[in-house]
Formats: structure tokens, sequence, C-alpha cells
């Protein structure tokens, strides 16, 4: 502190100065960055190129260290090693004109802190405790006044809407609110009186089973895509204890067809020799022997003639044998016990028990039939509700459809007595309900068979309350 005379005094840069009624003038001037202390210890710089730069020498003012010359310090971010771990966060570095010293600019408060934890503990040679740091770290950064300024509270009443207007808009609100929660709960009471619900409602379609009307190899002739007429045969069977002969028998068909093939095909490469033959037998014997030749008569054992008739009696021989063989064939055919199963009525198979060519024993369910015709939806309800549902009546089916709810209208189409299928010994009325406007494919393939469905029956009281009035 300084003490000068009264009279004007001018404030170096960085100086602040006050004087007193004595005539006293009193300066405070912060400390020059040149004589702050300097440590000789390893600060870490970390670049974005992911580069990592060590500063030895340092203050709280800045970096005294030649290592950062010619470094492009954008986005660097500042790392003090605490005792083996490091606390790093964005700096700001702004070199001097002889790039010989870079200033820390923008630190906030509990960056200085934590910076100045650090640099107090190299200075005292004193470790940085635990908490310490901690300490540190959870410096407040500033100080914000609880209060409120007269320009707050000036722009705050200049945005409040007139007493008059928030009235009504609170009115509104009200109003609004009250209309919400009577609507709402006035249309759950509204729909428990308008809608009756079926419990342990089911999709629902004819099915049967097919069974095999005897033992037998089964072979699948209709897939459960197909549609088939009501008599229509979906797979046959055949008997096992002419299955075998049957495979045998043709088995010898088909080789004495080979062999005939292979005895016309020896015949033919043995008649175009004979111009050659005759040619030598012209050479080499008689006129006599040359007749003989052109008749087809052998002149010697194992001659042309001799061969070509030895040939045509192996070919002979075979299509004998292949005649034969077709016969059993044919006999074998029609003594197999040729077994149809066929559909009972128009439908299709929805899943086939038994495999292709797999044996089955005779009454055994090789496939689930289904009757051609709209899947429909059945539910039960108490019987005390008897004279509250009739045929024709309107209801809504809700489906889960890929995530999704939708909602099918339909109709009651059949009312009758039935057992409660939570509890068997317990008696009400099952409800069937067909979906209206949608094909027999759309009902298959929107409605999964026997999967739970959400079925409201619609008493439509409104109209029933106006017919009553006229």
């Amino acid at each position: 502190m300084n003490r000068k005379k009264e009279g004007t005094t001018r404030a170096a840069p960085g100086m602040a100065v006050t004087s007193d009624v004595s005539g006293v003038v009193i300066s405070h001037e912060r400390p020059a960055p040149d004589t702050e202390p300097y440590v000789i210890a390893p600060l870490f710089i970390s670049l974005v190129n992911g580069r990592r730069l060590t500063a030895r020498k340092w203050s709280l003012s800045g970096v005294r260290d030649r290592v950062l010359a010619g470094e492009d310090l954008t986005g660097a971010r500042l790392l003090i090693p605490f005792q083996g771990i490091e606390v790093g966060f964005p700096v700001d570095l702004i070199p001097s004109a002889d790039f010989e010293f870079w200033a820390f600019d923008g630190l906030t408060g509990r960056q200085r802190e934590a910076l100045g934890l650090f640099y107090r503990n190299l200075m005292t040679g004193r470790m940085a405790a635990t908490d310490d740091i901690i300490t540190a770290l959870d410096t407040p950064v500033d100080l914000v006044p609880m209060g409120e300024t007269e320009e707050e509270k000036a722009a705050g009443q200049a945005k409040v809407k007139p007493r008059s207007l928030r009235i009504v808009l609170n009115l509104l609100w009200y109003v609004g609110l009250v209309i919400f929660l009577v609507g709402f709960l006035g249309s759950m009471v509204w729909n428990k009186v308008e809608g009756i619900s079926l419990s342990h409602a089911r999709v629902y379609s004819e099915r049967s089973d097919l069974r095999a009307p005897s033992d037998g190899y089964l072979q699948i002739e209709a897939s459960s895509a197909d549609t088939v007429a009501e008599g229509s045969q979906v797979a046959r069977l055949f008997a096992p204890e002419t299955d075998m002969s049957l495979e045998d028998a043709q088995q010898r068909v088909a080789l004495l067809s080979d062999r005939i093939s292979e005895g016309r095909t020896r015949l033919d490469l043995h008649d175009s020799m004979r111009d050659e033959v005759r040619a030598s037998v012209e050479r080499l014997y008689s006129k006599a022997a040359l007749k003989r030749f052109d008749a087809g008569i052998s002149i010697q054992s194992g001659d042309h003639n001799d061969q070509r008739s030895r040939l045509e009696q192996e070919l002979r021989g075979y299509e004998s044998d292949l005649d034969r063989a077709t016969a059993e064939l044919r006999r074998l055919q029609q003594l197999q016990r040729f077994i149809r199963v066929t559909a009972p009525t128009a439908g299709h198979v929805v899943e086939w028990l038994a495999k292709d060519q797999q044996f089955v024993r005779a009454g055994d369910v090789v496939a689930t039939f289904e009757t051609e015709g709209p899947r429909v939806v059945r539910g039960w309800m108490d019987d005390r509700m008897a004279t509250s549902i009739s045929l024709g009546m309107e209801a809504d089916i809700s489906l889960q459809i890929e995530g999704e709810k939708r909602v099918l209208t339909g109709r009651v189409v059949e009312v009758e007595a039935g057992e409660n299928p939570a509890a068997p010994d317990q008696f009400g009325i099952t409800v069937t309900v067909a979906a209206s406007g949608i094909s027999v494919d759309d009902t298959r393939a929107l409605m999964r068979f026997n999967a739970p469905i959400e079925v409201v029956v619609k008493r439509n009281l409104v109209n029933r309350w106006l017919r009553a009035g006229d």
C-alpha cells in the first residue's frame, strides 16, 4: 500500500485507486504474472488431434514452456494429475507476442480452484487429500442472488394479463375440465349400460378329424391351401401286402423293356453288315450257296443268317416275357386295395397329422378338416340375460392385428343354451356372432381358430326409446 499526497493521481493498468477524507491515496495493484512464482512440475495438455503435451514450467497465470510453440491449441484440454488420477477440463491458451508465455483464459471457478489446489500443494510440498480434491471440484461457479431486481419485477408485471382476462381463462379451464371428466365417466357408464360383454369368447369354425379307413401307407394329394368339394379325394392308402409285389413287377417290366431295346439295337447292327457278308459269300462260295444266303438260310453253323436267327429268337423271348410281366403288373394293380380318404363336406385340410408315405393303422387320425364357411365367434352369458339378447343384434368384435386394435361389426346369428366353459356344471346361454361385410377368406386371415376375443353386443337403447315414443 502506497500513501501519496493529495493531488492528481493517475492509475496504472490493473490498479484500483481510492482516497479517503484525509487526502491519502490508497492503490490496490494486482501481482504481475512475471513476478508470480513458477513450479517445475508436469502439467498435461491434450490436443484435438490426440497428441499429449507436457508443460513443465507453469503458474496460476499460464504456461511458460516452449513445448507449446507452433501447436494448434484450439479445443485443448488441461489435465491435472492428482496422485494417479487426472482431472481435465477445456482451456483457452492465449500466447504472448514473443510466444514465450501462454496465459490461461476463461477459467471457471471450479477450474481455478482445482488448478490452485494442485499449485499450492506443489509449492508447499504437501500431497492433496481426497476431500480437498472433491471440495475443489464442488466449488460453486457463481453466487446467484436470490432476490428479484426492480427490472425483473417490471418485466414480470408487463407479461401479466389483465385480471378480467385471467378470470375468464380460469373459468374456461375449469368448465372444460368438468366437461371432460363428466364425458369420460359418462361414456364409461353408458358403455356398461348399452353393451353386453360376452365371457369366454373364442373364434370357432366347424372342424372334424379325418381317419384312416384301414392299414396302409398314406399318400397325400391335397395340401392345406386347397379348397376341395364334398367327397373329393384328399389322400389314399396302399395296402402293404401287395405293395412289394407290385414294385417287383414294375421293376421286371422296366428290365424287360430295356433288354428288348438292346436286342433290337444288336439286330439292327447285325443287319447293317449284310451287304458286306453277301459279297464275301459271293466271292468264296458257289451260286447255290449265294441263293441260300439271300433266302435267309444258314450255310454253316455260326454264319450271318444263323446269328440273325438267334438274335430274333432272343428278342421274341424278351417280348413274350414282357407281355407276361405286363399282365402280372395289371393283375397286381387290380388286386391292390386302393383306399380313398375323402372330404366329408366342402372345405379344406387345416393340418396333416401324418406325413406323406407314413404307415398308419386303421382309425388313426391323419388330418384335421375345416368345413367351408366363415369363422364366427362364440361366447357365453348368464341365463338371466336371456331377455336382453336376440337374433340380429349388432355387436363389436375387437381384434389385435399386428399390435393394432381393429373393431369389426358383427351380428348375432345364433342363441342357444350352453355350458359355462369355466364351470361345466353351470348352464347359461351360448351366443354366436358372425362378422359382417368381410369374405370367408378374410375371416380365416383375421380370426385365428380358438383365439380369445372381445365381443360386446349392443342393446341399441336409443332406437328402442325412440320407437317406444312413436
